[in-house]
C-alpha cells in the first residue's frame, strides 16, 4: 500500500481536530490520480499542518477513515495495538465467563478502528467490515484477535459493503464451524447462527436492556414486538414472566426464538410465538391486555433521505403499541436507526402516545451497553435509543 499526503480545503479540519474519525472526499483539495482503496493517507490542514493518518476507501464518500496512530507507528502496528487494546477493555467487564461469554470485542469508531466490528461468542468471532479499505489489513486483525483471545476456535467474516461484490462471507480462521454457537448472557442460554443470522448473529447491544425487562417481569404478561430470536422474552421469563407473546414477521427468526426458549426450559403453552407484521398484530390486539410491551423494530431508515419516513413509522408504532399496555403497565420502546437522533425519537414517541390519549412517564432512558463504546467526537456513534415508560 502506498502512502499519500492529502490536504484539506479551508475550514474542513475542525471536526477532525476534535477527533471525528471520518474525512469526506469533498473536504479535500485535488486528489492524486493513483490513489487506491487500502492506501494510507496522511491528512494535512489547508495550512499544511499534519492532523493524522488513516486508510483510504476510494469508492466511499468517506474517503479516509482516521486511525489514532502514534508517532513513528505504522498503520499496521496501530491496528494491531488497537485491537489488543479493545479486547483488554472487554476483559475488564466480562471476567466471569460462567455468567456472560458473548460480547462485542471491537466496536469500530469507538475503539479507534472505524469500519470494523467483531463480536465474540464463546470461542467464535463474527467479523464485519464496512469499508473495503480495511480488507488489506484483515490478516493483522485476525492475528491480533487470536493473540488477545487465546480460546478462539473460529472467525467468520461477513462484509456489510454494497460495493464488495467480490468480498464474500467466509470462514477466515478455524475449521468445521458449527451451525449453532451456544453462549451465555447473564446466566441465560442462547444460540446464534454466524452464517445466516442478521448482522453478526445476535443483538448484543441490548444486553443490559434485556436485564432491565427481566427485573420488572415477575408475575407479569409480556408482548414482544419484532421479537427476532426471542432474547427479550427469555430474559422476561427468567425474571418470572407468567405469559408472553413474541411476534416477528420472519418465521426463521421465531424458529430461533423457540430454540432459545427450549435451551432454557421455557417453551410451553404460556409462551406463544406468532408470525405477523407488527402493525397488523397490534391493530388486532385487545387494548390494555399486557403488563409489558416491548417495541424493538429493525432500523427504519437506510439513509438520511428516509429520516422523516422513519419518524412517522416510530410515531405509528408507539401509537399502536401503547394501546396494548395495561393501566400502570410498562412500555419499552427502542430505535436502532442511526439517522434518527435521540431527541427526534423521543418526540416521535411523545407524539404517538399523545395521540393515543394515554399518559406515560419516563422511568429510564437506555443506550447500548458498555462493550459498545463510542468516540466522544463521533456524534453518529450512539445509534441505540431506548425508553422505559410507565403507562396510565
Amino acid at each position: 500500500m502506498k502512502t499519500h499526503k492529502l490536504c484539506l480545503k479551508k475550514d474542513k479540519e475542525f471536526t477532525l481536530l476534535r477527533g471525528h474519525p471520518w474525512a469526506f472526499a469533498e473536504a479535500f483539495k485535488a486528489l492524486p490520480e493513483n490513489i487506491k482503496t487500502g492506501d494510507v493517507a496522511e491528512v494535512f490542514s489547508h495550512k499544511d499542518v499534519y492532523i493524522g493518518s488513516g486508510y483510504i476507501d476510494a469508492d466511499s464518500k468517506i474517503l479516509v477513515r482516521m486511525i489514532p496512530v502514534n508517532k513513528g507507528e505504522t498503520i499496521e502496528k496501530a491496528i494491531l495495538r488497537l485491537v489488543k487494546q479493545a479486547v483488554l477493555l472487554r476483559k475488564e467487564f466480562f471476567s466471569v465467563p460462567e455468567k456472560t461469554n458473548a460480547y462485542r470485542a471491537i466496536n469500530g469508531e469507538g475503539d479507534g478502528l472505524p469500519g470494523l466490528i467483531a463480536d465474540y461468542y464463546n470461542g467464535a468471532i463474527s467479523l464485519q467490515i464496512y469499508s473495503l479499505g480495511l480488507q488489506p489489513y484483515i490478516d493483522i486483525v485476525i492475528k491480533a484477535l487470536r493473540d488477545s483471545l487465546q480460546n478462539v476456535k473460529w472467525i467468520y467474516q461477513r462484509n456489510e459493503i454494497r460495493l464488495a461484490k467480490t468480498a464474500s462471507a467466509k470462514l477466515v480462521f478455524g475449521k468445521n464451524l458449527p451451525e449453532k454457537i451456544e453462549f451465555l448472557e447473564n446466566g441465560l442460554k442462547f444460540s446464534t447462527d454466524l452464517v445466516n443470522g442478521q448482522k453478526t448473529g445476535f443483538f448484543l447491544d441490548q444486553r443490559e436492556n434485556r436485564q432491565l425487562i427481566r427485573n420488572i417481569s415477575k408475575g407479569k404478561s409480556l408482548l414482544n414486538i419484532c421479537g427476532y430470536t426471542g432474547a427479550f422474552t427469555v430474559a422476561a421469563i427468567a425474571g418470572g414472566c407468567k405469559s408472553s407473546v413474541t411476534v416477528d414477521i420472519a418465521k426463521p427468526a421465531l424458529d430461533e426464538a423457540e430454540a432459545n426458549l427450549r435451551l432454557n426450559g421455557y417453551f410451553n403453552n404460556n409462551h406463544k410465538l406468532v408470525v405477523a407484521d407488527m402493525y397488523d398484530y397490534l391493530a388486532k390486539c385487545k387494548e390494555k391486555s399486557f403488563d409489558i410491551v416491548v417495541l424493538d423494530p429493525p432500523s427504519m431508515a437506510k439513509n438520511r433521505k428516509d429520516h422523516d419516513k422513519a419518524i412517522r413509522a416510530y410515531k405509528k408504532l408507539n401509537l399502536e403499541g401503547v394501546k396494548a399496555v395495561k393501566e400502570g403497565g410498562f412500555l419499552y420502546t427502542a430505535s436502532c436507526t442511526s439517522q434518527v437522533s435521540r431527541q427526534d425519537f423521543l418526540n416521535a414517541v411523545k407524539d404517538g402516545i399523545g395521540a393515543s390519549g394515554r399518559r406515560a412517564v419516563i422511568i429510564k432512558e437506555t443506550f447500548h451497553t458498555y462493550d459498545h463504546p463510542t468516540a466522544l467526537a463521533h456524534s453518529e456513534g450512539p445509534y441505540l435509543k431506548g425508553i422505559l415508560l410507565r403507562v396510565y
